[in-house]
This record gives structure tokens, sequence and C-alpha cells, in this order.
């Protein structure tokens, strides 16, 4: 249907796809294992999340 509605998909890219899903899971890994002791780590984690996440919606 994507191609109806002028979506094109792009085959390349799948580094940064791979490195998004990298980066999000570093990242909730830091949230999970560090929110109760370091405020730096976790807002670390959830920056981990938030660029990995990005890379991997709109990476190509």
């Amino acid at each position: 249907m994507g191609r109806f509605c002028g979506y094109k998909q792009s085959r390349g890219g799948s580094g940064t796809r791979v490195a998004g899903i990298v980066l999000m899971i570093v990242g909730l890994l830091l949230f999970l294992i560090f929110v109760p002791k370091w405020v730096w780590t976790s807002a670390l984690g959830i920056i981990c999340i938030s660029v990995g996440f990005l890379l991997w919606r709109f990476g190509e």
C-alpha cells in the first residue's frame, strides 16, 4: 500500500537500523540498571533510546 501513497522504502541503510536497535537495547539496559543509583546514567539511557529510535525509524 505504501507505493500508492508515495512512500518509498529504501533497501539501503540496514546498518543504521541495526545501530538504532543496538542503541535502544543499550539505552534500555542503562535505564533499567542505573535508575535507582544515578540520575545522569538514566538520562544517558533515555538519550540512547531516543537516538536509537530515530536512527531505526528514519535511517537510510
